[in-house]
């Protein structure tokens, strides 16, 4: 069978079977990812193994899903960059700045001191600390999305924390990079790295000095990719989609936004030294505000939803293996225990501190729990190296697992949870009720208005039809009279 052949057959049992397993775990009140993960748990090594039975033998047909795995979790975080809330972005980027900075301290301290009890070098130790630190922000978007709670103030801190614990976590990644005596160097793909390297062979205070000097230049590549990013996008998004739906060809926006999605995930590696799907965060974030947003809004939900998001979270299923484990049940157990402690406590400490109620703080924890790229990346580098062991990646790649499962249910239970800063919000979001004139518009043909100015806009659907506590009523055609 041609490659194109097991990758579409791989397609066709995947998809329904992960949107089958979603509907089923909907239905008794688990959040629908979940039931995508399980199903490529049960499909992956430690069961079925079905990317490695002869049907699918050659591996070209599994690369490619994983690649388009791949792109489903950059279309996933565009998509929650879009729902992002801009006002509220900006008013919680205090209690962001603290819940990402004490929710990388925390794991890497508690992981690192864990790991040397139980009998593993100080290197060791503090790369499975370094692993810890950096949240998964995707599967927290996807729940978020799932409890319609991305316009939620605790979404905004969880989002714009984990962006941020992102930059943080490469800082921890080059500082383990440029400490460890082996020698170990960072990917060179990029602006930082390429830059790094020539600063040492050709400067002597740098070469002496790598780790101020790595440092710094990456500190300066995210701070140039952010601004050239963000400025670009902020000045000529909107004249350039206007451009592009003066084209004949079917479907010229969406196309060209999802080119532009991959060159800001680009340009986050390669400029900014940062995770792909920051870029592709950042260019979503920038939309959230454009007049075409529901444009683009409604074409992305199909695409991202209806075929490349479940993708990404049944992939992540396809990577485990319990099997490795075998021996090293306490190990998994004690750092994952820690895994999930670091965070929940680290940035509901955190959240607290900065003025919101103990509830919130517990969801914004709970949303700060999954870990992912990075901590992969951190695991591949130390396995590569040889300062992880076989046993010490199969951990790692449990605990990323295992918090991915953990996530969904933890937001779901905690925004179950009663909170006096929910009510208070949602009596001030109660309109009040006044007494029209005859010579002023009736409040509900106000409000038609005011949906019918922002579809014009290109704001979302859910913005412009419903308003808070009820749906809008559409004039009705009276029976003609006999």
């Amino acid at each position: 069978m041609s490659p194109g052949l097991q990758l579409a057959l791989l397609v066709a049992i995947l998809l329904p079977a992960g949107k089958l397993c979603a509907s089923l775990f909907s239905r008794v009140g688990i959040p629908p990812i979940l039931g995508e993960l399980v199903v490529g748990v049960l499909l992956g090594p430690g069961a079925v193994n079905i990317l490695h039975i002869g049907l699918f033998s050659g591996g070209e047909a599994s690369n490619a899903l994983l690649l388009m795995a791949q792109i489903g979790g950059l279309v996933l975080m565009f998509i929650a960059g879009l729902e992002t809330d801009i006002d509220r972005m900006r008013e919680a980027s205090f209690a962001a700045f603290l819940v990402a900075l004490s929710g990388v301290i925390w794991p890497f301290f508690l992981g690192a001191g864990v790991g040397h009890l139980f009998g593993l070098s100080w290197t060791t130790a503090c790369f499975l600390g370094g692993a810890l630190t950096a949240t998964s922000v995707s599967i927290s978007a996807r729940t978020l999305m799932d409890a319609g709670k991305m316009a939620s103030p605790e979404a905004t801190v969880i989002l714009g924390a984990a962006v941020i614990d992102d930059v943080m976590g490469l800082f921890v990644l080059a500082f383990l990079a440029a400490a460890a005596s082996s020698g170990i160097k960072v990917s060179a793909f990029g602006l930082a790295p390429m830059t790094s390297a020539w600063l040492e062979q050709h400067m002597g205070p740098a070469a002496r000095h790598p780790l101020i000097v790595q440092m710094g230049v990456i500190a300066g590549c995210v701070s140039l990719f952010f601004w050239i990013g963000y400025g670009a996008a902020h000045k000529f998004l909107d004249p350039l989609i206007l451009q592009l739906r003066k084209l004949s060809a079917n479907e010229a926006v969406p196309s060209c936004v999802f080119a532009l999605i991959m060159l800001y995930a680009i340009s986050a590696e390669w400029l900014g030294s940062v995770a792909g799907i920051t870029g592709a965060y950042l260019l979503g974030y920038v939309f959230a505000g454009s007049e075409y947003k529901a444009d683009v809004e409604r074409s992305f939900h199909a695409i991202g939803h209806g075929l490349l998001i479940p993708l990404f979270f049944i992939a992540i299923g396809l990577s485990s293996d319990y099997r490795a484990l075998a021996g090293h049940w306490t190990l998994l157990t004690v750092i994952f225990v820690v895994a999930v402690i670091g965070k929940l406590v680290g940035c509901g400490l955190a959240a607290l501190a900065s003025g919101m109620g103990w509830v919130r703080s517990i969801r914004i924890g709970c949303g700060m729990i999954s870990r992912g790229e990075v901590g992969l990346i951190v695991t591949a580098m130390g396995a590569t190296t040889g300062i992880f062991g076989k046993s010490e990646v199969a951990v790692m790649v449990a605990v990323v697992l295992l918090t991915t499962l953990i996530t969904p249910i933890a937001l779901r239970s905690a925004f179950n949870m009663h909170s006096e800063e929910d009510a208070e919000q949602s009596l001030v979001a109660v309109p009040s009720v006044s007494v029209s004139t005859p010579e002023e518009p009736a409040p509900a043909e106000e409000d038609e208005a005011h949906a019918a100015e922002d579809l014009s806009k290109g704001a979302s659907f859910r913005t412009a039809l419903y308003q808070p506590g009820k749906l809008l009523d559409f004039p009705q055609t009276e029976p003609a009279s006999d």
